[in-house]
């Protein structure tokens, strides 16, 4: 009769190779916010007024995939479609630009250099307040999970009554 260790230690490496793949497909997070200037800036204007979410699609040179506001379904398709194909868009948008009006949550500005390098960045606009943005991080969480690239998710916290002014 054969002994059960050696198939205990396969079925252990089994286990571990499978959580270490579980491990690698979680996203990498970067949690940001806007600053008070830019958040001013974004909700100025009354068509802008609760425009969230805001999602971007960056490749991994920081130039523009898809650009999309608002909540519909089948995101993980458009963002793995828009991966896939790497056809930047013409839109003026761009890692650097997205950063510039950023902080991270001591205050201090965010660079490019200050990212990890990636595929690609998902830039999730979002605010506590907004529904439709939870449901859209899970939706993206899910897709990010699948993908077989390195893509970092860029999750700014955009939310207007965070402003001095507006804090009750």
């Amino acid at each position: 009769m054969r002994s059960p260790v050696p198939a205990l230690a396969l079925l252990l490496a089994l286990a571990g190779a499978a959580q270490a793949r579980a491990d690698s497909a979680k996203p990498e997070i970067v949690e940001l916010r806007q600053s008070d200037a830019a958040l001013r800036a974004t909700y100025e204007a009354k068509h802008v007024q609760r425009s969230l979410p805001r999602l971007l699609l960056l490749d991994g040179a920081g130039r523009p995939l898809l650009v999309e506001t608002g909540m519909r379904g089948g995101v993980g398709h458009r963002l793995a479609d828009a991966l896939e194909r790497d056809k930047p868009l013409p839109a003026p948008l761009t890692l650097d630009a997205v950063l510039a009006e950023t902080v991270d949550a001591n205050g201090k500005p965010v660079a490019v250099a200050d990212l990890p390098k990636a595929d690609g960045y998902v830039v999730d606009y979002w605010a506590t307040w907004c529904e439709p943005c939870r449901e859209l991080g899970r939706d993206i969480e899910r897709q990010l999970a699948r993908w077989d690239k390195h893509v970092v998710w860029i999750k700014i916290e955009s939310d207007p009554e965070k402003l001095p002014e507006n804090r009750k």
